[in-house]
């Protein structure tokens, strides 16, 4: 039996189907070696970035979690591990000087982002590959057409794909996300998570 790709957002055939959550601007987070530079907006290259860079009206967008760990997972050991021989190998340069930062929005307290997990997920005619393929185009027609939908959208709650106990979020910039402040994630901290998830420093 052939599995069916994703179906494609079709004009009138998802807009009234999209389930709102309400999130915390305060309990975003990114690990980051780069604090001064955050947010970091990224188009056309990750899983719900508008698929044209070029045209009128191109977002961008920031990937964030709520969880530590999903920071770790998403940001560390899939932009930079590999598996070898039973353990992570990550590059210990990867692994210090990562900072924890937080997010705000000026006077709005919280984001409201649609729901692309469990019920809202398969109520739009949609699977959890959305989350899990490693193929972003359709997914990217997806971000980009809820991103157009409405300008009420701020963002995605999505599945992480690294650490599938835990939600990811991917915020449009049109959101007003703005770094709050950066802590320089201790040594202790970053050692646990190595422990917690087999990492090694190569």
């Amino acid at each position: 039996m052939t599995q069916a790709l994703l179906r494609l957002p079709e004009r009138g055939s998802f807009e009234d189907l999209l389930r709102p959550v309400r999130i915390k601007v305060a309990s975003l987070l990114r690990l980051s070696r780069q604090p001064m530079t955050e947010p970091y907006w990224s188009v056309g290259v990750y899983r719900f970035d508008d698929p044209e860079p070029d045209r009128v009206g191109a977002f961008g967008t920031c990937y964030a979690a709520t969880a530590i760990d999903v920071a770790f997972a998403e940001s560390i050991i899939h932009g930079c591990g590999r598996f070898v021989a039973g353990a992570y190998e990550v590059p210990a340069a990867e692994l210090t000087g990562r900072s924890v930062v937080r997010f705000g929005c000026g006077p709005r307290k919280t984001l409201l982002v649609a729901d692309l997990t469990g019920a809202g997920l398969k109520s739009l005619g949609l699977n959890n590959d959305i989350s899990a393929s490693g193929d972003y185009a359709i997914t990217q027609v997806w971000g980009q057409a809820i991103h157009d939908a409405s300008p009420r959208w701020d963002g995605i709650r999505y599945v992480s794909r690294q650490m599938n106990k835990g939600f990811a979020y991917a915020i449009f910039e049109r959101s007003g996300l703005v770094k709050a402040r950066a802590e320089t994630l201790k040594a202790h901290e970053m050692d646990a998570l190595c422990d917690r998830f087999n990492v090694s420093a190569v």
